[in-house]
């Protein structure tokens, strides 16, 4: 056998294991949600049983008093409609988990490309909603944040676009609107932080810049290239096994020099391919990208890497996968920090990203974090 058919025969056994992998982990996910869903609708009946015996379609103020996270009279629903083949029927099935719980007044709000969702939250909380679900993916459930951030209303999310990164760190089901809603309207109240990124071609221009919002993760170099060269037909078809495909592109970047200013007063100077800003840290798959970035701690996590080459790459994802095993050629660097605050710089613009949305490039980056200023419907085993 030559070297050639050598390495397509070692090529082709690995993409096997991996296919084989990613079906277990899909299997054993499908299997999950199904029992976590026939509970979660057990609780949505004994609710509505309760509310029937309380002469009313909600609850009574007894019932109240053991529910911590409060009566619910009035629900929103800001839907991304682009993420549905059949939007109507998303909106009747959504409608009916929600009624199911006694729930009587829900609205729905579709978002459109002039406005993502941040108007429509808007206009559900005018409207009176207790509660907004944000129902599209990562960017939908940002800009309805960004929104609700800072006032009583709270959010839930029905995660349907393809990362769904916020979801899976709350533990959100993926699989099943019907299951999310029920997460949702069983689930408590749990103040979480939410992130606001200013970016400018000068600090100046960053210092004045207005803030976006960022519940997952911000920043610039390697992962918004990434994001950025990634099919949008391939998302739909792949999920978010997809952004791997895009990131390959990306590997072979160069690293830039960029610097790190924290509140302390420390700074630093460091070679990087990509520098992200995190406030949860768990990716699909299962990796822990950013091990303490937690919603509710008041700090993001900064994670600066640089490397050279695919070789440097491989390092990086070596030492994210297990950090105690050794090295061997430094190819790569790795820096966190936590902090309430974050300013960095480099000289040469580059892409940047906030929860899988690009922005515009930018030298220049601001980010803070506002502690416990959103109220989300978290489940109740998270």
């Amino acid at each position: 056998m030559d070297i050639t058919a050598l390495v397509l025969t070692a090529i082709t056994a690995v993409l096997a294991l991996v296919t084989i992998v990613l079906l277990v982990v899909v299997l054993r996910s499908n299997a999950h949600q199904q029992h976590e869903m026939e509970q979660l609708r057990r609780t949505a009946e004994q609710l509505t049983s309760s509310g029937d015996a309380s002469g009313r379609g909600g609850t009574s103020d007894a019932d109240n008093e053991d529910r911590p996270a409060g009566a619910l009279e009035s629900v929103g629903v800001v839907v991304n409609p682009s993420k549905f083949d059949d939007p109507s029927q998303f909106r009747r099935n959504v409608e009916s988990s929600i009624r199911l719980a006694g729930i009587s007044d829900v609205r729905f709000y579709e978002t459109s490309p002039d406005d993502p969702g941040r108007g429509q939250a808007l206009q559900a909380i005018e409207d009176g909603c207790d509660l907004v679900f944000a129902a599209g993916g990562d960017g939908t459930v940002r800009m309805v944040a960004g929104a609700l951030a800072s006032t009583d209303v709270r959010m839930a999310i029905l995660p349907v676009g393809t990362g769904n990164l916020l979801a899976r760190n709350i533990d959100v089901p993926l699989n099943s609107p019907e299951a999310a809603v029920a997460a949702a309207l069983t689930g408590h109240d749990h103040p979480v932080d939410v992130g606001w990124l200013r970016t400018g071609m000068s600090e100046e221009e960053a210092r004045t810049a207005d803030k976006q919002v960022f519940l997952v993760m911000a920043g610039y170099g390697a992962d918004a290239e990434m994001i950025g060269n990634t099919d949008p037909e391939l998302k739909k078809r792949m999920g978010w096994i997809a952004y791997v495909v895009g990131g390959v592109r990306t590997i072979l970047g160069r690293s830039q020099y960029v610097h790190v200013a924290l509140p302390d007063g420390s700074r630093h100077q460091l070679k990087a391919r990509t520098v992200i800003i995190g406030n949860v840290g768990k990716l699909p798959g299962g990796l822990v990208l950013m091990p303490d970035a937690t919603i509710d701690n008041g700090r993001l996590e900064v994670l600066v890497a640089g490397w050279r080459g695919a070789a440097g790459f491989g390092q990086v994802v070596t030492k994210l996968v297990n950090p105690r095993l050794p090295g061997g050629v430094k190819l790569s660097t790795m820096e966190r920090y936590l902090t309430a605050s974050v300013r960095v710089a480099t000289t040469k613009p580059q892409p940047v990203q906030l929860d899988g949305d690009t922005a515009a490039e930018a030298t220049h980056m601001i980010a803070t974090i506002d502690a416990g200023s959103l109220v989300l419907r978290v489940p109740s085993r998270h």
